[in-house]
């Protein structure tokens, strides 16, 4: 009963880990989209204004130059923040709870099969005493 239950524990920490992983990821794919089509659009519009404008006072040149320095430095903002969204706690700790659960499923289902045959021999040979024996010892084992 105990595996049935550790196994339980491993399925929903794991669905837990994935909601809020595609939870996360999700966001973190939206706000890379908007950042860009912001950057996008924004740098369209300026672009034409901001070269125009220059292009009087310093030339054509230094004024592509100046533009490309601006794009630069709103890609990098932009990126950033597409970057921001961290870790989430939460799915993190689901992520430990699943592997634990599975850690302990293997411990216990190993123990049974090196135990079971034990129990299945000394129960033929020695009778009930036996069988209280090697029971106990499982369940010594067990408790470890």
């Amino acid at each position: 009963m105990r595996l049935l239950n550790l196994l339980r524990v491993a399925w929903d920490a794991e669905a837990l880990y994935l909601r809020r992983s595609v939870r996360a990821r999700a966001v973190q794919a939206e706000l890379g989209l908007a950042a860009a089509a912001f950057a996008a659009l924004l740098l369209l519009m300026l672009h034409l204004a901001a070269f125009a404008w220059l292009a009087e006072s310093r030339g054509p040149v230094a004024a592509a130059l100046l533009v490309a320095l601006g794009d630069l430095v709103l890609a990098v903002v932009l990126g950033l923040l597409a970057r921001r969204a961290g870790r989430d706690p939460v799915a993190e700790g689901a992520l430990r709870v699943r592997d634990d659960a599975l850690r302990q499923l293997g411990d216990g289902a190993a123990r049974v099969a090196v135990m079971a045959p034990l129990l299945k021999a000394q129960t033929a040979k020695k009778g009930v005493l036996g069988a209280a024996m090697t029971a106990m010892l499982v369940g010594l084992l067990s408790r470890r």
